[in-house]
């Protein structure tokens, strides 16, 4: 089973309990749970890991409008399937908004949170016309420019194979669900939870983030009373996928701060 209806990838340590507990993985619009791979392979051996595809990549829920809580009830529905009652939550742009979300309406459930390169509050009139012109044109026409944002141009350079599987991923999201994601983006906004957020929150950033720049994770930060800051070097908005290695030390150091 899934939240969405796809591909719930679990990779459990030996033994019956994790020592240090389980990480629930949460997809950038457009990806599927592979995006983790580099991440997941770096972790310490004592986590258990869970990550799922998200309704944006299609089918029966994908092709109904959707709402950011739905998107955390989906996560929390996969944890339940795995009789996994708390985790750590680390989602990286739409899915660190759902990790804010899951942090401010779930926290008996949380944790702890990792929201990277992801705004408490995206830009309205950008993710409408972008919703509006994958509607009239399909998914296609964006792929450059939406790879441009993802890795910058040394990245690029340097791990064409890499790039090329989320070239892929992203030609293969289906552009209904692309579309339905875009109007949640538009229409999301949890700046007024960040106050609220008790869970120990980790904010990641990439310098070289263009979607979401810096300042927007800085108020996220400025407004969770236990949030702290990282960024990170010459990277841009897919840093999980950019910088594998410091985040999975990142991402595990944190969790095993509050497990």
């Amino acid at each position: 089973m899934s939240g969405g209806g796809y591909n719930v990838s679990v990779e459990r340590t030996s033994g019956p309990h994790p020592a240090s507990g389980t990480i629930v993985f949460v997809n950038s619009l457009a990806t599927t749970s592979s995006m983790w791979d580099g991440v997941v392979t770096r972790l310490p051996k004592d986590f258990d890991v869970v990550r799922f595809d998200q309704r944006d990549r299609g089918g029966p829920l994908g092709h109904s409008p959707f709402g950011l809580d739905d998107l955390v009830s989906d996560l929390f529905a996969v944890l339940d399937g795995e009789n996994i009652e708390k985790a750590h939550i680390a989602g990286v742009s739409l899915g660190g908004l759902v990790a804010l979300r899951s942090a401010a309406l779930m926290p008996h459930r949380t944790k702890s949170a990792v929201a990277m390169c992801c705004a408490a509050r995206f830009s309205r009139d950008v993710w409408l016309e972008r919703g509006q012109e994958v509607r009239t044109h399909g998914v296609t026409p964006l792929i450059p420019q939406v790879i441009d944002r993802w890795f910058t141009p040394d990245f690029q350079q340097r791990q064409p194979f890499v790039v090329d599987q989320h070239r892929q991923m992203l030609a293969s999201t289906d552009p209904t669900g692309y579309a339905f994601a875009c109007d949640l983006l538009a229409e999301s906004d949890v700046r007024a939870d960040l106050s609220d957020i008790e869970v120990p929150l980790l904010v990641i950033s990439g310098d070289a983030d263009s979607a979401n720049p810096i300042a927007d994770q800085q108020l996220i930060v400025q407004n969770v009373p236990f949030a702290r800051h990282e960024v990170l070097n010459n990277t841009a908005h897919l840093a999980p996928v950019a910088e594998p290695e410091l985040t999975a030390k990142l991402v595990s150091e944190h969790a095993r701060l509050h497990k």
